[in-house]
């Protein structure tokens, strides 16, 4: 009896003993991994290409969203980061420099500062997605490689002048370098396309 007692115990801590050992700390991904990237934009002043340019008013919104559902509302910051899609080989957005403001009915709120011309392009990101395997805990990212695009402006015209991807191939968003000999090189990237306009 004293033998099957001892059994039944050694049988449970053995037992506990595996279900402790299967959990480990890194089954949470650190956020200092290098996870799916977003496409990483900087503004530039058409007529000076080094002059960063703030973006006026920039609304971001994925083509057929409804009039509420941005991505980016009124915006006016020189680098912005936007997701792109990763079951599909494109995502389609429309840039609107001066975006009117709106109400919660999707209404264009009328006043001095909507007097300004709105201009809308439309920008579809080309790409061929690719899964890689990071770990068990972070799982896979999506890389974006051979990346390009196509611009049209509409009836408005086009206000972006033009574009110049700096890679082709979109596998982080991290441009942080703490190297030191770097900090003056006007080579290093600090996006992955930059946007020119008047």
């Amino acid at each position: 009896m004293k033998f099957i007692i001892q059994k039944k115990q050694f049988i449970l801590g053995f037992l506990s003993l595996l279900i402790f050992a299967g959990c480990q700390r890194d089954d949470i991904c650190p956020e200092t991994v290098d996870t799916t990237p977003m496409l990483v934009i900087n503004f530039y002043a058409n007529n000076a290409q080094n002059e960063p340019r703030t973006s006026v008013n920039l609304t971001v919104r994925e083509v057929g969203r409804d009039t509420l559902d941005m991505l980016l509302y009124r915006v006016n910051s020189q680098s912005i980061r936007i997701p792109l899609k990763t079951g599909q080989n494109s995502t389609k957005y429309e840039f609107i420099y001066n975006g009117p403001a709106y109400n919660e009915n999707g209404e264009i709120i009328e006043n001095e500062d909507n007097n300004l011309e709105t201009n809308t392009d439309i920008i579809e990101f080309t790409y061929d997605p690719e899964e890689e395997y990071i770990n068990r805990a972070c799982s896979f990212k999506v890389n974006y490689l051979n990346i390009d695009y196509i611009i049209e402006g509409g009836e408005d015209g086009r206000w972006i002048s033009r574009m110049r991807f700096l890679t082709n191939n979109i596998t982080t968003d991290n441009f942080e370098n703490d190297d030191e000999d770097n900090d003056d090189n006007e080579d290093v990237p600090t996006a992955h396309l930059n946007i020119f306009f008047d």
